[in-house]
């Protein structure tokens, strides 16, 4: 597709995926972020929220026609078959996006271009990576994070955490690991080594 060379960076929420792609952003990788591209899909004009609209009604809408989160999601993850519904509409739209920005990417000499997705497997992203990158961190870790970053109670937290796949399932599916248990410098380091392999097996 592209001569850039394409890396999925994934894992549960708490786990510390945004500092890793921080971490390699400053190597110079372009980072493509599947959420904000997620987010942009769906404007105000996108053909995208027009095909959420004429599947889930103009109920989802705010009163200026924009899209309102919670009540598309009150909805579309009412039961699976809304929940594959939703995502037959929003991941096409997304992975389009993807790679257009992994062109871009190439025009602008990148060599590397990272797809930072949560949803990495779920979505079929995982098809256009070279190799894949899973950040997994203890439970206990991941919802300390979860509570600081969202201002979220341990219950809440909990739910979100069970919702979402397990750290063995990313073990399973990707190519490397990257634990990230608390010590910055200890990640900083997994970080560099992972990236220099990457770069090296590129020469």
């Amino acid at each position: 597709m592209t001569d850039v060379f394409t890396v999925g960076l994934t894992g549960s929420t708490g786990a510390g995926k945004g500092e890793v792609a921080r971490l390699m952003a400053n190597r110079g990788w372009q980072i493509i972020d599947a959420d904000v591209i997620a987010r942009q899909v769906v404007e105000v004009g996108e053909p995208t929220l027009t095909k959420l609209t004429e599947h889930f009604s103009n109920d989802i809408l705010n009163a200026d026609g924009s899209l309102n989160r919670r009540r598309l999601a009150a909805v579309a993850f009412a039961s699976p078959e809304q929940t594959e519904a939703l995502n037959a509409i929003v991941h096409p739209a997304i992975i389009e996006e993807i790679r257009q920005q992994l062109k871009q990417a190439k025009a602008d000499g990148k060599t590397v271009a990272v797809i930072d997705a949560p949803l990495l497997f779920q979505s079929g992203l995982d098809a256009i990576c070279d190799c894949t990158i899973g950040v997994v961190a203890t439970p206990a870790i991941r919802q300390q994070r979860i509570c600081e970053r969202d201002g979220l109670t341990v219950e809440e937290a909990q739910r979100r955490m069970d919702a979402q796949p397990s750290d063995d399932f990313y073990i399973k599916h990707v190519t490397y690991v990257l634990g990230n248990f608390g010590e910055w410098g200890e990640l900083s380091q997994s970080v560099q080594i992972l990236c220099e392999k990457i770069e090296g097996a590129l020469v």
